[in-house]
């Protein structure tokens, strides 16, 4: 237990003093979070490895930034991206799924491999995303919006995108019948969630004298936050039922939640979960991934991971460039947003890690998936923020959209 405590200890001050100092370099806090866990893990000093007991406490952290994600955008502006999200979503997702593949059938991966790493490049992190769009004022604006709603259908199609792959390369028709299943259980999760928020948004007084009502009746500290906190995993229970990650119920619990709170709870909670968040789950989630970077494994096929980088890089990029033109953002805009479905993360590792487990790829394929994820991740915000000042030099305003733009 000691050593447990101490692994949270070296995560969070390498973290806090990594990322304040790439702060202090104008550059996002999240990206010294990153190289600490590097430093810190099996790559470099090897003081910290990765546990299942720090894994958990990863999964509680991503919980907390996905449900302050859902409890801060204006489910309004979500909405009204939701055309634009989906199309920027999934011509970042196609240009570099095919690219990917056809990289690693080039190196001689075998198919089943090769769809995979195409499904885990393709994908962009929403829990980094918040946390970069948040550090760089642009998480209340339209483009925002469009990243988020972007990454979360992104997340959406990758998982069933593994069930697909292991459909062909188990095909058997009981396979074929548990993604038919799964299809249909994550379509009925969305819909129910999407008909609450939409009942909540049309019945607003009505939800606020019930909420009143409920608030009164509560007497212990802190009651109203517990229950907002069980409300939200168990929206991530069902999401999980569903077939999706329980981070991503949280991001849709807190969307709901958000506006059943009302403004004045809804400030008050997601106060003390942005302040948990930026000072102790954001840190030690970023840590951990950093820790799971094995440079060893990385440098022993040193041409495929620079490869795979480049075209993880580029395709991403031009995936997002186009959808975001597509989808009338300015050029600049366009840009920003391009370089921001670059990160991955937690999902991505999900999906690995998955496929890892049921031997769709090997322990070198395995690794030189989390160094290229991690790899861009830093890149990712870094190349964000060269953007954003090349924006403020032309004049053009930082993320925001005009309303006849919007779809």
């Amino acid at each position: 237990m000691v050593g447990f405590y101490f692994a949270l200890f070296l995560m969070l001050t390498s973290a806090w003093l990594l990322g304040e100092g790439l702060h202090r370099l104008r550059q996002p806090a999240l990206v010294g979070q990153l190289l600490a866990g590097v430093v810190i893990g099996p790559s470099l000093l090897n003081l910290v490895q990765p546990t299942a007991d720090l894994a958990a406490v990863e999964g509680v952290a991503l919980f907390f930034i996905m449900l302050l994600t859902g409890l801060t955008v204006d489910p309004s502006k979500l909405v009204a991206a939701g055309k634009r999200g989906a199309l920027v979503s999934c011509i970042s997702f196609a240009i570099p799924f095919l690219a990917a593949v056809a990289v690693s059938e080039w190196f001689g991966i075998g198919a089943a491999s090769s769809l995979t790493i195409g499904l885990t490049v393709s994908i962009t992190a929403v829990p980094v995303n918040t946390m970069i769009l948040m550090e760089l004022g642009l998480f209340d604006t339209d483009l925002g919006a469009t990243v988020i709603a972007a990454g979360v259908i992104d997340d959406i199609i990758s998982f069933v995108a593994l069930s697909l792959i292991l459909l062909l390369a188990g095909g058997s028709a009981s396979s074929d019948w548990s993604v038919a299943t799964e299809v249909v259980t994550i379509a009925i999760f969305l819909v129910a969630v999407l008909a609450c928020e939409h009942f909540v948004r049309h019945n607003l007084e009505r939800v606020k004298r019930w909420t009143d009502d409920l608030e009164r009746g509560l007497g212990a500290p802190g009651s109203y936050f517990a229950l907002l906190v069980a409300a939200a995993v168990g929206v991530s229970l069902l999401a999980a039922w569903a077939g999706l990650q329980l981070v991503i119920g949280a991001f849709f619990a807190g969307l709901v939640l958000s506006e059943l709170a009302g403004p004045t709870r809804l400030g008050e909670a997601s106060s003390v979960v942005r302040g948990a968040t930026y000072g102790f789950f954001g840190p030690i989630a970023f840590a951990y991934i950093g820790t799971e970077f094995i440079f060893g494994s990385v440098a022993a096929v040193p041409f495929l991971v620079l490869s795979l980088l480049a075209v993880a890089l580029a395709s991403k990029f031009l995936g997002g460039y186009v959808g975001a033109r597509i989808s009338r953002f300015s050029s600049n805009q366009s840009l920003i947003i391009g370089s921001l479905m670059n990160s991955r993360g937690f999902v991505e590792l999900v999906i690995a890690t998955t496929a890892y487990q049921l031997g769709l790829i090997d322990q070198g394929i395995f690794s030189v998936v989390v160094g290229v994820g991690i790899l861009t991740t830093i890149i990712s915000p870094i190349a964000t923020r060269r953007f954003m000042q090349r924006t403020t030099e032309s004049g053009s305003p930082q993320g925001a959209t005009s309303r006849s733009q919007t779809l």
